[in-house]
This record gives structure tokens, sequence and C-alpha cells, in this order.
């Protein structure tokens, strides 16, 4: 039944869904199962439907009938509106390709009246081309015939202007025509150009084998004269190059051999019309007979060239000759002394002339001369100071060559005790009351050495004491070493910069006891009366030593410059052409000074003993200096500008330093040596019995021979004070050394003094040596002044005392005798200390010590 049903509804659901798009909502009927028994009803229906839309339309069909004929009209016409509109199109674009076929027509025949006016330019172009070519052809043609007749100076206008159309002619210079006019052009110059030059040659001739040169204006078998041939070179613009070839010519073959000197005799120089050679026979060597033949050369030149060639000529010519004047002939005519002034004077005379006859020529290149006339003063001091460094410093090369006694004198005026303690060490010349004219003025706190050390004796243990603590040569090196580590560049020291710092706060090599005594009595607090006329006395006092050969140059040739310089400052040279020069002549010494600081020490450092001399040299130089100073204030045939122009003292004090720095360096140098053999940082005490003798033993050698060979070059007391450094040097490391020991045993203690005594044997080195020439000086007790220029001398001794001492000879050396003046209680405790057992015996000692610290009444 309801298979049925869905059956029937079939065919209405189709038309709703055909016409209205309607899909069925009932699920009954989208579900339904629809068999081929309900399909004829559906179909009828389908059917039905159709038949109902046909009539449908067929009614409307009937009402519209005439507005549809209405529509068929309209659109005829514009089917026809648009076939009318097709046909004119079609027209229209027949018209268009119809014109399009003009223009290119158009075009063709415009491109080809183009192409017609460009043959038509070309054919111009080409027969302007071809006859420029034949034009330069013929030009080049006719400049070949006339170099072939020799008419040079034609051929080259014609060559010329032919060279002028190649530049402007149309074609391009890629096309072979140009090429080959190119290159024909250019074998023509050269040809023209080796006939000009042989030409040239002819008209100015130069000879090698006879070394002559002709001058010909004009030649007969030439057409061409010297005039038209300046034109041929300045066409070829080798004006410079030919008065170049020509002085390189004039100069190799005739000037050089005339103007050089040489040995054997020098040749001539003759002219004769248009010719000018070199004559084999000697001529006159001097400088007017030169600059007369160089006059007569130019007078020639300038006679028989063209005018426009003498200036190139001129500018090629005097810088190579007036230069050549100069160093060969002027140069060597400057004069280094005063003496040959006249010759010069006339040398003078002689190139003022010959520049201004030169000027009258209007030849160019005199300035050189000129100068060297206005600078006459100038040249004459370079000259001065040149050869004065040089022979200077060709004499120090020489090295220090024979040594040469010197003695150095020294007046005093000392306290009458005093000067008995310095007569018996020292070598009294004179006490009369004119000694002093003898030495001259002298700066004593700068003197080696500066007075003699007083003499000891027993009962004056006090003043050994004293003399103990005051500056020694230890603490004089100890100075120069921190000195020495300030100074960053030796050169500068030598040749004075800084200088005048150094000296005044440099200490003298040789600072005996007795100055050092004498100032540290006068600064102290104690006021004394000053000693009366009758307490004091002059002594004079010598002492010999040995310089080498090379400070005498020196001061040889520092006298000679002021010499010269006083005798320039005089009215009576006022006409002298280098007068001009005194003032800078005055300061030429420094120089030389200076240049001796600075170059000496290299040839002093090959000796051994070089420091030493040196140290002598530079004192020497520097007493000879004050001396000469000081008598040059007093010279009465001064002018009053010489008095002031001598200014010696920063020299002087600059060769005092200079002495004094060698010396303290090979002191420190051989104290260096020492401290090494003592064991540097090490304790020498550490080591075997067998190498403590040898060491000592080796250092005492050295000592000795230094005392040898200083003996022969200081004098006795800078000797004395050296080796008196070099012996506390030692003498304090050993005490150091002993001090540094934790125990001290009695062998061992028995060594060490042993050791000490070994040093203490040196004492013969400070006893003064007699003087053979004074018999009295025999009979006079040979006493040694160790302890005078060894600072440690009696310490050292006092503690090898010690180390050979019980506690009782201890005790006895502390209050009965000096020893609590030269140890302080600290260290005799700790002697006690490390050689004692610590006993009740050996703390009594210590506590009595201490108790009673200054037994002398002195405390250290």
């Amino acid at each position: 039944m309801a298979t049925t049903n869905a059956g029937a509804r079939v065919g209405p659901t189709l038309v709703d869904f055909a016409t209205n798009g309607q899909f069925p909502e009932e699920e009954a009927v989208s579900a339904a199962s629809v068999d081929s028994t309900g399909l004829p009803t559906a179909l009828e229906v389908l059917n039905e439907a159709k038949l109902a839309l046909e009539t449908e339309i067929k009614e409307i069909s009937r009402d519209s009938a005439a507005d549809v004929d209405t529509w068929i009209t309209h659109a005829k016409s514009i089917q026809d509106d648009i076939e009318k509109s097709r046909r004119l199109a079609s027209s229209i674009v027949r018209q268009a390709e119809a014109d399009e076929q003009r223009l290119e027509l158009l075009e063709e025949k415009e491109a080809y009246a183009g192409f017609l006016e460009k043959e038509v330019a070309f054919n111009v172009h080409l027969g302007e081309a071809l006859r420029s070519i034949q034009e330069v052809n013929d030009k080049l043609d006719k400049a070949e015939g006339l170099a072939g007749e020799k008419r040079i100076i034609e051929a080259m206008a014609v060559l010329e202007d032919a060279w002028t159309s190649i530049s402007t002619t149309p074609p391009d210079s890629t096309i072979r025509a140009m090429r080959i006019l190119d290159a024909r052009s250019f074998e023509l110059r050269t040809l023209i150009h080796e006939q000009f030059e042989a030409i040239w040659e002819v008209l100015i001739h130069m000879d090698v084998e006879q070394c002559s040169l002709t001058v010909n204006k004009s030649l007969s078998s030439e057409p061409m004269n010297l005039d038209q041939a300046m034109v041929g070179l300045k066409a070829y613009n080798e004006v410079e190059s030919a008065a170049k070839k020509l002085w390189d010519n004039l100069d190799n073959y005739i000037l050089k051999p005339r103007t050089e000197l040489r040995t054997g005799n020098l040749p001539s120089i003759q002219i004769e019309e248009n010719t000018i050679r070199l004559d084999p026979s000697p001529s006159n060597v001097s400088i007017k007979a030169l600059f007369q033949d160089l006059e007569n050369v130019i007078r020639f030149l300038v006679s028989n060239l063209p005018p426009e060639f003498i200036k190139p000529l001129a500018g090629a010519m005097m810088p190579v000759l007036s230069t050549r004047i100069k160093e060969l002939w002027l140069d060597t005519a400057v004069p280094s002394s005063l003496d040959d002034m006249v010759d010069y004077q006339k040398a003078l005379l002689q190139v003022s002339e010959f520049a201004n006859k030169l000027d009258s020529l209007d030849w160019l290149g005199t300035s050189s001369f000129h100068d060297w006339v206005s600078n006459v003063s100038k040249i004459w001091l370079s000259k001065k100071r040149e050869t004065s460094l040089d022979w200077t410093r060709n004499q120090l090369a020489l090295g220090i060559g024979a040594p040469r006694f010197a003695e150095k004198v020294e007046t005093r005026m000392v306290p009458r005790d005093e000067g008995h303690h310095i007569s018996a060490t020292g070598d009294v010349v004179t006490d009369d009351w004119d000694a002093g004219w003898e030495s001259g003025e002298e700066d004593n706190s700068l003197k080696v050495p500066e007075a003699r050390p007083p003499l000891m004796n027993k009962n004056s243990v006090d003043e050994a004491r004293k003399l103990s603590q005051t500056v020694s040569a230890e603490s004089i090196i100890a100075a120069a070493e921190d000195e020495e580590e300030d100074d960053a560049d030796d050169a500068a020291d030598a040749w004075g910069w800084g200088d005048e710092d150094a000296a005044e706060t440099e200490v003298s090599p040789v600072k005996t006891k007795l100055d050092m005594k004498t100032r540290k009595q006068s600064t102290s607090g104690k006021s004394e009366k000053p000693n009366l006329a009758g307490d004091v006395r002059e002594i004079t006092l010598s002492e010999k030593y040995w310089t080498s050969s090379m400070p005498q140059p020196v001061l040889d040739t520092v006298l000679e410059i002021y010499e010269d310089g006083a005798r320039l400052t005089k009215a009576a040279n006022e006409t002298l052409p280098v007068t001009p020069a005194a003032p800078g002549l005055f300061s030429l010494p420094t120089l030389i000074l200076a240049m001796y600081r600075a170059v000496s020490p290299t040839y002093y450092a090959i000796e051994a003993c070089g420091n030493m001399y040196l140290y002598n040299d530079a004192m020497w130089l520097s007493d000879q200096l004050k001396e000469f100073s000081a008598k040059w204030k007093q010279r009465r045939d001064l002018s009053d500008r010489a008095y002031g122009m001598v200014r010696l003292d920063n020299e002087i004090k600059a060769l005092e330093g200079f002495g004094k720095r060698a010396y303290t360096n090979e002191l420190i140098a051989q104290r260096t040596v020492l401290r090494d053999l003592l064991g540097g940082a090490q304790n020498f005490f550490q080591q075997e019995k067998l190498e403590l003798e040898h060491g000592i033993k080796i250092v005492v050698k050295i000592i000795r021979d230094l005392a040898a060979s200083w003996s022969g070059i200081l004098t006795w007391s800078a000797c004395a004070s050296a080796i008196g450094t070099l012996v506390n040097t030692v003498a304090t490391k050993l005490i150091t050394d002993i001090f540094d020991l934790t125990s001290i045993g009695s062998d061992d203690a028995f060594t060490f003094a042993t050791v000490l005594s070994k040093i203490e044997e040196l004492d013969d080195l400070f006893i003064k040596p007699t003087d053979p020439s004074r018999p009295t000086d025999k009979d006079k007790p040979k006493l040694s002044l160790a302890a005078q220029f060894v600072d440690k001398w009696l310490k050292m001794n006092y503690l090898s005392q010690v180390l050979q001492s019980n506690l009782r000879d201890i005790k006895f050396l502390w209050f009965d005798s000096e020893l609590s003046l030269f140890l302080t209680v600290e260290e005799v405790v700790d002697l006690i200390g490390v050689s004692f057992e610590n006993n009740h015996q050996s703390k009594q000692t210590i506590r009595e010590i201490r108790g009673n610290p200054a037994p002398k009444g002195v405390d250290l």
C-alpha cells in the first residue's frame, strides 16, 4: 500500500522539481522505493505538464507576434549598417597600405640622394688628400734635392714645412701612403741632421790628438757659416746639448789638464787666431797664471762663438770649472796660519779681479767667485777649524806614545804643626813668602793630591779614630758609582754636555784625611780662635807623575788658536780680511777639547793603564789651561776685546770631571774584580783553608801588580789613594764576611787572622819612597800611611787581634787599648758569641763590655 502511494506521487514530485526546483520534504517520499509499476503513471504526469506548458507558450506567442516583427526589422537594419561599416573600413585599410608604399619609396629615394652626396664628398676629400700627398711628396723631393746640394738651411726649412703639412694633411696617419711619407720624412731628417753635424764639426773642430779647438765662422768649402749653423741648432732644439758637448771636449782635452793639480809640470794654453790648444811646455803654477789662462780662453770663446751660444756654454762650463778651481786651487790657498796672510790677500785680489773681468764680458757663473771673496772670514775660519781638528785627531790616533815627566807643584798656607807633618811625608820645595808664584793660581778643591796626610803616632789614637770616620776614597768611589748610574750617555759626557752640574757635585779622586779633618773641624760647633800670622807657614809641595804624549798637541793647538785670536783683535790687524773671524776663532778651543774628550778614550783603552794616563793627562791639561787663563788676564799686549774672549772655566771643569770619571771607572772595575775573587755575594771564609790561602794570594798579587803599574804613572798620593781604595774594598769584604759567620772555631780564627795578616802586609805600599836627589831623605824614618789611605785598616788590624785573643786579651784590648775606637760594642759581643762557648766567663766579659761602651770617652 505504501509502495502504491509512493509511485502515484513520483510524477508530481518530478514536475515540481523540474519546474520549481523543489525537493520533496517528506522523508517517506524521498526515501520511498519506486519500482517499474509506478513509472507509467509518472510519465503520464510529465506528458500532461509538457502539454500544458506548450499550450501556455503558444498563447503567449499569439499575444506578442507584433513585437517580434518589429524586432526582426530592426535587426535587419543593424545588419545592413554593419555591412556598410565593414566595406568603409576595408576601403580605409586599402588607402593606408597605399600611403605606406609611397613612404617607403620616398625613403629609398632620400637614402639614394644621401649616398650620392657622400660619394661626392668622398671624391672631393680624396682629391684634396691626393693633392696634399702630392704636395708633401714634392716638398720632400725638394728638401732631398737641397740636401744633396748641401743647402742645409733651405733643406731644413722645406723639411720643416713638409713636416707641418704632414701633420695637417686630411688622411689618417694609419693610411699606408701617410706612413710612407712619415718614414721618408724621418729618414730625410736624419740625413740632413747628419750633414748638419758634419758641417758643425768642421766649423767647430776639436782635434783630440793635438788637443786643440778651432772655431771657423765660415769656410769656403762649406755653404753654411756659424751663424746659420746656430739656426740649425735652434731648429733641432740642440743648442744646450751642443754647448754641453763642446764644454766636455774643451774640458777633457784642454782645461782639465791645465786646472787639475798633480805631480809634475802643468801644461800651458796657447791661442792663435781662431785656434786654442794645449801646449806641453810647463806653465806657471800660480793662481794668477791660472786665471790669466782662463780669461784668455773665455775671451776666445766670446769673440769666436755666436752670442746666443755663449749663455748655454757658460751654464754648462762654470758650475764644473768654478767648483774645481775652488776645491783644488782656492781652498788650498787658504792658510791655516796668520803668518801666510799676505799670499792669501793676493789670492783674494786675484779672484776678485778675475770675477770682475768675467762680468765685464757678460759671462755667467761668476757668483761663486764673488761669494768666495765676500765670505773670506767664514772660509778661513772653516779651514782653521778643519785643519785644527784633523791635526789634533791625527795626533790622538798616534796613541799614548812615550810617557812624559811632569811635576805638580802646590803652595799652601798651613798651621806650623801640620806643616811639619806634611814635611815629613811630602816634598817641601820652599817655605819662602814668594813660593806661591811658582805654582800659580790653582783650584785646590779639585787637585790631586790636595794635601799630604799627617803623620800618625802612638799618642794620636783619638785622631786616628776620627780620621777613620771621615770621607775616604771608598766613599768617593761609592758616590762616583751613584753618579755613573745617572749617566745615560758617555759620549755626551765626553763632549762636555752637563759637565757644569757634574763638576759641582763630583768629588776629587784623592781627598786626603788632612783636608777632611780640617773641614770637619771648621764645621764643628766648637769655636776656635783664628791662627795668628805666626801660627801658619807657607809651604810648596811637589810631586812627580807621568803623562802620555796625547795632551801636549791638544794644548799646543789651543794656545796657538788663542794667540791667533789675540793677533786678530789688535788694531794693527783690523785691515786683514779675516779679522771678523776673531770671535769664532776664540770658540774653536771648545771644539778641540770636546773632541779630545770624545775621541781619546778609544786610544787610551788600548793600554792596560790607559784610564790612569787619561786621568793624569786630563788633570795636567786642566792645570795648564788654568795657568794659561791666569796669565792671559795679566798680559799687557792684548786688546780690550781679547781679555774677555778666553772663557775656559767650563772646559777646565769638564776636563777635571773627564779625568776623574776615568780614574773612578778604573777603580770601580778593579774593585769588581777583587770582589769576584773574594767570592762575590758568597762568604769568602766558607771555604777550605787551601782555597782561602790561594784566593788571598791572588788578591794580594793583583793589588801589588796594580801598585807597580800605577806608581810609574800617578803621583804618589794619587797612587796611594787608589791602592788604598782597593785595599779598603778587600778589608771591607773580609770584615763583613767574618761578622756574617755563625761560629768561629779556634783553628778557623787563626786561619782568618792569617788571611787578614796577608792584607796587612800591603802596608809597605803606603810608604812614600825617598827622593834620590835629596840625600837627607834617607835618614828619615819610613812610616806606612796605610791608616790614612785605607778607611778600614785599623778596624781590620784590631779584628785580627781579637781573632787571636782570649777573653782576657779582648778585655784588655777594649778597656786599655784602642779596640773601642774601631769596633762597636755589638760587633765585639758578636765576635765573642761566635768564638767562645756560652759560659759564665764569656757572659761576664760581655756584661763588662756592655757596662762600659766607651772606655776612651768616645762613643762610636
